[in-house]
């Protein structure tokens, strides 16, 4: 009957808690457009962050994905990718784009960044909505499908 009583309430109480507020940060892209949280909230979109790094085997497989929604998406949500390893310079990732197509936002090396926002690792993903809320972290492989499913759920509840 404890056991029962404490997950009941840990359940409202998950359910009632203030959700977390994204860290604000203002960073310059491979082409050298500044961006920042603050930015994109004036926008009123939804933001996507993407926490990748050049050498990752599961971020490669994340990135086509990415690149078709945001080719998708790009009027309506906000994208950005940042590496978190301090050794993904502008030059790494402009070849790295270039060598897989990519045209999403990239922002070179920065894991402080990744401590902000409480990311553990490369290949998470991170929804921002309007307001600067985090309403989803996950790590690992997404297919096209999830991030579809992820954006259109996201425009749905701004």
């Amino acid at each position: 009957m404890k056991k029962i009583i404490l997950s009941l309430a840990l359940f409202i109480g998950t359910m009632f808690a203030a959700p977390t507020m994204a860290p604000n940060f203002q960073v310059t892209t491979i082409t050298g457009e500044k961006v920042s949280l603050d930015g994109f909230l004036e926008t009123k979109k939804p933001t996507l962050v993407y926490f990748t790094a050049s050498w990752c085997p599961t971020c490669a497989k994340n990135w086509p994905s990415i690149n078709s929604v945001y080719k998708t998406y790009k009027d309506r949500v906000n994208f950005v990718s940042i590496s978190i390893d301090p050794t993904d310079t502008n030059e790494v990732l402009t070849k790295l784009a270039k060598k897989h197509g990519l045209i999403y936002p990239s922002v070179a090396g920065n894991p402080k960044l990744m401590v902000d926002f409480g990311v553990t690792g490369q290949a998470t993903t991170i929804m921002v909505n309007s307001k600067g809320e985090i309403t989803f972290k996950e790590r690992g492989h997404l297919t096209l499908e999830d991030y579809t499913k992820l954006l259109d759920d996201s425009l749905r509840n701004e």
